[in-house]
C-alpha cells in the first residue's frame, strides 16, 4: 500500500503525551466485515497531552441481525438497536473526532477494518485508489504487548489483569476504550525505559505502520453491478455446495482474505456468496 501519513511528520519524533491520540473501540455483529458483519457500537476517547478532551460513543443500527455468539458476548440484542443511528448518520462526527489523531486500539487490524469498512459503505472513503479508507495511522497494544511482554494471553482482559488494571464491564466499546488506554500507559512506561519511547519508535516496535485497508477493487459483471447500485433484488444460480437458486436483495460487495463475496439479505437475514460460485444472475 502506498505510505498515507495524516499526521504531520515531525510526529514521528513527538511522545504520546506530544500528540493528540485518540483511543478507539468498536464492537461488531460478528467477525468477518468481509462476509457482511457490521459495527453495532463505537467508543472513543480523545486525549492531548494524556488528558481526555473529548469522548464519543455510539449504539449503531447495522441493518442486519447481532449473530448469536456476539450477542452472548456484547450483551445486545437486536430490539436495542432498532432505532440507533446508521454508521452513515454518524460517520462525519466520528470523522472530525478522530481528525489529526493517532488511532490506538487492541487488535487495531480488526477495529481498523471495521471501521474503514463502514467509512467506504457511508461513502466517507477517500476514493483514490490504494488509499486507506481512513488516513490516521493505528498503534496496537495487542501487538506491542506480543513482541514486548510476556502475559501469557494477549487478551485485553488478561493483560489488564497482569497489570492491575480495573477492568468493568468488558466487551461494550467506551468500557473498553478506559483499558486500552490504561494498559496503553503501562506499556509505553516500560517501552520508555528500553528506548522506545517516540511515536515512530512505538510504530516500529509493533511491527510497522498500520491503516485501515483502501476499499475493494474489483468490478461487478451485470446485472450483479446494477443490482448493487439500486439496491436491487436478484435472483442467482449459486453452486458452492451443490446447485440452488438464492433470491435476495443485494447490498454490497466485499472481500474476506482475499475471496471477493456479494452481500445479500436473503429473508430476512444477511448472506454472502462467493462471487467465483455465482454462474448466473437476473433482476427480479
Amino acid at each position: 500500500m502506498e505510505k498515507v501519513v495524516s499526521l504531520p511528520e515531525h510526529f514521528a519524533n513527538k511522545r504520546l503525551n506530544e500528540i493528540p491520540v485518540v483511543v478507539l473501540d468498536t464492537e461488531t455483529t460478528g467477525f468477518y466485515f468481509g462476509l457482511g458483519d457490521r459495527v453495532i457500537e463505537v467508543g472513543a476517547v480523545r486525549y492531548e497531552n494524556w488528558q481526555p478532551v473529548g469522548t464519543f460513543s455510539q449504539l449503531v443500527n447495522p441493518q442486519r441481525r447481532i449473530s448469536e455468539g456476539a450477542e452472548k458476548v456484547v450483551g445486545l440484542s437486536d430490539a436495542d438497536l432498532q432505532d440507533k443511528p446508521l454508521f452513515a448518520d454518524i460517520a462525519d462526527d466520528l470523522l472530525a473526532f478522530v481528525d489529526g489523531a493517532l488511532m490506538v486500539a487492541h487488535n487495531a487490524p480488526f477495529d481498523s477494518r471495521f471501521v474503514g469498512m463502514e467509512l467506504w459503505l457511508a461513502g466517507k472513503h477517500d476514493p483514490t485508489p490504494n488509499m486507506p479508507a481512513l488516513p490516521n495511522v493505528w498503534l496496537d497494544t495487542y501487538l506491542l504487548a506480543k513482541h514486548h511482554f510476556y502475559f501469557g494471553k494477549n487478551s485485553l482482559v488478561n493483560i489488564a489483569r497482569k497489570l492491575n488494571i480495573r477492568i468493568g464491564r468488558s466487551h461494550r466499546a467506551l468500557n473498553d476504550v478506559y483499558v486500552t488506554a490504561a494498559v496503553l500507559k503501562r506499556l509505553t512506561r516500560e517501552l520508555e525505559r528500553r528506548q522506545i519511547r517516540s511515536v515512530g519508535d512505538l510504530l516500529h516496535a509493533q511491527g510497522g505502520e498500520i491503516y485501515a485497508p483502501p476499499p475493494p477493487r474489483f468490478v461487478l459483471p451485470e446485472p450483479l453491478c446494477t443490482a448493487v447500485a439500486n439496491q436491487q433484488e436478484v435472483e442467482i444460480l449459486y453452486v458452492e455446495n451443490g446447485q440452488e437458486m438464492v433470491v435476495g436483495e443485494a447490498m454490497y460487495a466485499a472481500e474476506q482474505k482475499g475471496v471477493p463475496h456479494l452481500i445479500l439479505r436473503v429473508n430476512g437475514r444477511v448472506r454472502a456468496l462467493k462471487m467465483d460460485m455465482i454462474f448466473g444472475a437476473s433482476l427480479t
